[in-house]
């Protein structure tokens, strides 16, 4: 695939406003919307939330990009994915997330993430830089979408501020890659890709990390 070309198909947050204050709308935003998803304007999500319209546009086309919201030309109201992750925010924080992460996994260009961190664990300065090549707007939209994508559980940071790909998001890049790129048979007896003796070798935070998402994929898909 073309890295560049991707690069430009990403849905890219906002710069006008910082990553926490994105989440803050999009939660108002569910409380305004609420269970029957009602239609909201962003001049009233605007006055709520006490920005700018034009800045809350844009964190509204953000959040429709990745399935959060759904309407167009200042209208919006939550998507049934949306509303679903709000509630469980209320209750628990970290399946709230898993619910995003498969959220971002159905729209995310997982191949050209990946491409991006070929080099994992990459430093999260320079990851920046290489997901806003060739993008407009400030350099700090790509900073701003690292945070979106730790927030899913689409990246890991560690305390080093280096940044790998998650387990899900690796297994969901082989899968889309499948049809581009020559992929092993997957055989019985593997785990994520893994044969058994691949993930005794692996280094103690990483196993621990494949097992982690390996049950968090499976609470989403039991089947």
């Amino acid at each position: 695939m073309n890295s560049a070309s991707e690069s430009n198909s990403y849905p890219i947050p906002s710069d006008r406003t910082t990553p926490d204050r994105q989440w803050e709308i999009f939660l108002v935003a569910a409380h305004l919307s609420g269970p029957d998803l009602k239609v909201i304007s962003v001049s009233r999500l605007a006055a709520e939330v006490q920005l700018r319209n034009d800045t809350v546009g844009a964190v509204a086309g953000f959040l429709q990009a990745v399935g959060l919201l759904q309407g167009a030309r200042g209208n919006y109201a939550l998507t049934s994915a949306g509303w679903a992750i709000a509630e469980m925010h209320k209750q628990d924080e970290t399946q709230a997330r898993l619910l995003l992460q498969a959220q971002f996994l159905e729209h995310w260009p997982t191949a050209s993430t990946l491409e991006c961190l070929h080099d994992a664990p990459v430093e999260q300065k320079m990851l920046g830089r290489r997901l806003h090549k060739d993008l407009p707007g400030k350099s700090r939209r790509g900073l701003y979408l690292i945070e979106w994508l730790v927030r899913a559980l689409i990246v890991q940071r560690d305390s080093s501020m280096r940044i790998s790909a998650s387990a899900a998001l690796v297994a969901s890049g082989q899968r889309s890659g499948a049809a581009s790129k020559p992929q092993r048979t997957v055989e019985p007896g593997t785990v994520m890709g893994m044969t058994r003796e691949e993930l005794r070798s692996l280094p103690p935070r990483k196993y621990i990390a494949v097992l982690d998402q390996l049950a968090a994929l499976v609470s989403l898909d039991p089947a």
